[in-house]
């Protein structure tokens, strides 16, 4: 061995060992390169599954805020109905009043032409009398004449001037005391009229104190009437050529349909019998309803204690 060419290399499979030494820093490399494209694929992932999370979280917070938007839209609707059907009773109601006032206004014209007609009488009356007293005057005043004229009758003409002057007298009597009477009656028929127009407004005032105290008597014993949650049913009445036009709608129905008197309260019997308490009916009386105050009112109230849910409870108590 010599000295320059250092120690013999006594190691076995020198050449594997090379081989070896060779392949693990590439192998080393690869994992390397894979591990890293795995974890910056993690990474991607991981930040796209967080936007998707966001988008999913802003998504069911909207659907969130279009169903309570949705909700309350639909409470608004319902209040907005309940108030729309509230005002149109309310509207009906003082249609009815209305009525009632001009029937009464044209009551009271109706007595006053009447009582005209009875006056313009009574004048006529009172110049018919007049004119008899004028007659018998000029009667008077001719045998006056004829007493100067013919002394020879001067004594029958006296009696017949005493009495013709009795007759006057007689005249002007019966006239004073057709007179006294004709004022009289004329008293007696104001006093009557007056106390019957006092009852009659008595009545009607007292009506109406009824009415107000009912409703008040109602509203303390029990709630008021209300729309809420009941099936109501709107039923329009009117006149056309003088003759009843009744109009009939259903929640269900888009139209009003004509119906006859029986035909309604056939159909409003079956939804009562269906639900009793849960019955309501809206009469809406039109503006140009050519219906008496009476009329307007008698169907109203008839229809209203026969089916209503609310009168049924009235008339239960």
């Amino acid at each position: 061995m010599n000295a320059g060419e250092g120690f013999i290399d006594l190691r076995l499979n020198r050449q594997d060992a090379q081989n070896n030494e060779s392949f693990w820093p590439s192998f080393t490399d690869i994992m390397t390169v894979i591990v890293m494209i795995f974890l910056i694929a993690m990474v991607v992932l991981l930040m796209r599954n967080m936007e998707l999370v966001r988008q999913l979280r802003a998504t069911m917070e909207a659907e969130r805020t279009a169903a309570e938007l949705a909700r309350t839209t639909g409470e608004e609707k319902e209040s907005l109905a309940l108030r729309l059907i509230a005002a149109e009773n309310e509207l009906s109601m003082l249609r009815m009043r209305l009525m009632r006032s001009e029937e009464e206004r044209n009551s009271l014209d109706a007595q006053t032409q009447q009582q005209l007609a009875q006056i313009n009488q009574l004048s006529s009356e009172r110049d018919s009398l007049s004119n008899r007293v004028d007659r018998l005057t000029g009667e008077s005043q001719q045998f006056r004449d004829q007493v100067s004229s013919q002394g020879s009758t001067l004594t029958t003409l006296r009696k017949d001037y005493s009495n013709l002057e009795a007759r006057h007298r007689a005249s002007e009597q019966q006239v004073a005391q057709l007179g006294q009477a004709s004022a009289e009656q004329r008293r007696e028929l104001a006093e009557a009229r007056s106390i019957i127009l006092a009852r009659d407004k008595r009545l009607a005032d007292l009506q109406i104190t009824f009415d107000d105290l009912k409703i008040q008597y109602d509203k303390l014993v029990k709630p008021a009437r209300t729309a809420l949650g009941k099936y109501v049913v709107e039923v329009r009445y009117s006149k056309v050529q003088g003759q009843p036009l009744i109009e009939y709608k259903e929640p269900t129905q888009a139209v009003f349909k004509t119906v006859s008197r029986e035909s309604l309260e056939k159909r409003l019997s079956a939804l009562r019998q269906r639900d009793p308490d849960g019955l309501y009916i809206k009469v809406i009386i039109p503006k140009e309803s050519a219906l008496s105050y009476s009329e307007a009112w008698s169907f109203t109230s008839d229809l209203h204690k026969k089916f209503d849910y609310y009168y049924q409870d009235a008339q239960e108590e």
